[in-house]
């Protein structure tokens, strides 16, 4: 489905019943669809699952590159909340999603009922980090690490070859998941100029740490233990500067716990959601 908000139209998709919860992908220059070849769906048991893609990402409209900014991303999240009619939300954010879910929890607090992070980060200083695990685990890859952190791609086949070539370090065991991150890739609509974006002009100026504390909702951290791109250190300076936070650290996953480790993944969101 589609729907128009000022100057932007959002695609998005609902699955299940239950609180209303925003469900924000990763990227930028992916989309929703990332969530929708995963186990992530049976989270509809306890929530109404709105998917959407961001702006200039995936099916949603493509304004001007420079209109795609954080805190335009957040106001997105809020004028979709309130063409869906919604009081308030759960936001589930994943990898970039995470960056915006924070952002939309500062900048709307009132319309927020809790949120969760799945893989994600508080400030852009942490690829710095990220750089110095790939160069010990995956030293003949540094070519294409260094394309990824400073957005150095040109077109869409350019972008879904670098994630392929790079899709190892995304997981703890890939060979188990390959057909699966295949299939994800076909169904993915990327978007480079979105990468591009994110890469070179948004995360160089995003740092949310000293902010941190202003967030006062129930927040569920999860992290991979084998993450490369959003490592455990990030997670614990959310869960530290967060009061009401919880830290959760999947042993066996690297960036995509909720493919990873599945059941347990269910099990960890099911559980707090029963609690808060």
């Amino acid at each position: 489905m589609e729907i128009n908000l000022n100057d932007v139209t959002l695609y998005y998709h609902i699955e299940g019943f239950g609180d209303p919860a925003l469900v924000m992908h990763g990227g930028l220059g992916a989309d929703h669809t990332t969530f929708l070849n995963s186990g992530f769906n049976k989270l509809s048991n306890q929530l109404e699952l709105i998917y959407y893609d961001h702006r200039c990402n995936g099916r949603s409209s493509f304004p001007a590159i420079e209109t795609l900014t954080h805190e335009n991303l957040a106001a997105d999240a809020e004028n979709l909340r309130i063409a869906l009619d919604h009081k308030n939300l759960t936001v589930i954010g994943h990898s970039y999603g995470g960056i915006t879910g924070l952002e939309y929890a500062l900048r709307y607090p009132k319309n927020l009922r809790r949120l969760i992070l799945i893989t994600t980060t508080p400030s852009g200083t942490g690829l710095g980090e990220a750089r110095k695990i790939a160069e010990t685990r995956a030293p003949h890859l540094m070519d294409a690490v260094d394309k990824m952190l400073s957005g150095n791609c040109a077109t869409d086949d350019e972008f879904i070859e670098l994630l392929t070539i790079l899709a190892p370090l995304y997981f703890k065991d890939f060979h188990l998941f390959e057909d699966r991150f295949s299939e994800a890739a076909k169904d993915m609509i990327p978007n480079a100029a979105a990468f591009r974006h994110s890469f070179s002009k948004l995360l160089p100026k995003y740092d949310l740490r000293e902010k941190l504390a202003n967030i006062n909702v129930p927040v569920l951290i999860l992290c991979g233990r084998h993450d490369w791109i959003t490592p455990v250190s990030q997670s614990k300076i959310l869960n530290k500067k967060i009061y009401n936070s919880e830290l959760v650290i999947f042993e066996n996953s690297g960036h995509w716990v909720y493919i990873e480790e599945e059941e347990l993944f269910l099990n960890t969101v099911n559980e707090w959601l029963a609690r808060t």
